[in-house]
């Protein structure tokens, strides 16, 4: 009787040493939630629009994200690729989830069914990863060496831009369509692949999906460069509407739209670039040195009652690789230079 009494003691004083961990458990303050989330390659900086706050990832969770690629962000997560797929609470910027198993992840999109597709260039992979069960269930081949570069969504199919290499002997011209959901069925396998321009590299949907290819730009041998081309293509039966050059662009990269998709944006030599998608005529905007690049509406106080929506082009200085600038793009002048520690990498809005 002794024997059980103790028994009986030691389970009830765990089954209270359990409670208590899991009461003590730490809430974590929501600092975070709408705003700027910045990658740079010293870890994650957060913009409120007024205050820099460098390194919240570490002063978190008390760890680094090493080697740190893109963000994305999506409800109420954000998702940071590194050397592994970052999972976090994007109000609390708690961490709440990590996956290993890549070799050089660069971009992820989410789709349905708690899935997130990740471009693994180093493996030539699509990796298919369930946030149920925290690990890759699947495997989508892009083709021998084809290095993923980009990936994009609607609400059935995910396109994967293969960006090549700098020789030109090691561009590529593929995108894959890889059918995720038939219905309410999740799928993940390659319904169709497309033979665009030299090295797609970005893309935007609007009514359609729509490439942009960075050509063959070789500094080191400038006898084989190609200029830029902009692709048209359906989104639903991948049917390739039309292929434009871009004529005197080279090396253009990071297509975006502005708030209608009425204009898009991106960089190329010479700095950042207007392409009118109606007519493919394109122009130079500002001549700043940019890889990452981003176009928000903002809203300021007009008077006491009213508010005015400015178009925001967000961009970062290669050539001053910590700094991020704001151009008011209706005002044709810049409003702020925002500093963060480190090279910026990537942004992410959350409204």
């Amino acid at each position: 009787m002794k024997l059980l009494n103790y028994l009986l003691v030691v389970v009830l004083f765990v089954s209270a040493c359990e409670e208590d961990e899991k009461e003590s458990a730490p809430v974590l303050p929501a600092d975070y939630g709408s705003g700027m989330y910045i990658l740079t390659e010293n870890g994650i900086s957060f913009y409120d629009g007024e205050v820099v706050e460098n390194q919240i990832y570490k002063k978190v969770n008390g760890s680094s994200i090493l080697n740190g690629k893109s963000i994305r962000i999506n409800g109420s997560n954000g998702y940071v690729i590194g050397n592994k797929l970052y999972v976090v609470d994007i109000n609390t910027f708690g961490l709440e989830a990590e996956i290993s198993g890549f070799n050089n992840a660069v971009q992820c999109d989410i789709v349905s069914h708690n899935r997130v597709l990740v471009l693994d260039k180093g493996e030539s992979l699509v990796k298919v990863v369930d946030l149920d069960n925290l690990n890759i269930t699947s495997k989508i081949e892009t083709g021998d060496s084809t290095k993923p570069v980009f990936i994009i969504s609607n609400s059935s199919s995910s396109f994967v831009l293969n960006g090549g290499g700098i020789p030109e002997n090691k561009k590529d011209s593929t995108i894959l369509a890889i059918k995720y959901r038939d219905a309410l069925v999740p799928l993940a396998e390659i319904s169709k692949i497309l033979i665009l321009g030299d090295n797609p590299n970005s893309a935007v949907i609007s009514s359609h999906l729509n490439v942009l290819c960075r050509g063959v730009y070789n500094p080191s041998n400038i006898i084989n460069n190609s200029e830029s081309s902009f692709h048209v293509i359906n989104q639903y039966n991948q049917e390739i509407y039309s292929s434009n050059a871009l004529s005197g662009i080279y090396n253009a990269q990071n297509l975006i739209e502005n708030w209608n998709g009425s204009i898009y944006y991106f960089t190329a030599i010479g700095g950042i670039y207007r392409l009118n998608p109606n007519t493919y005529n394109t122009s130079l905007v500002l001549n700043v040195n940019s890889d990452v690049i981003k176009a928000v509406v903002e809203q300021y106080a007009n008077t006491d009652t009213t508010t005015i929506s400015y178009q925001m082009l967000y961009m970062n200085d290669l050539d001053s690789p910590n700094k991020m600038y704001k151009y008011n793009i209706d005002l044709l002048s810049f409003e702020d230079t925002i500093e963060v520690n480190g090279t910026i990498l990537d942004i992410q809005f959350k409204n």
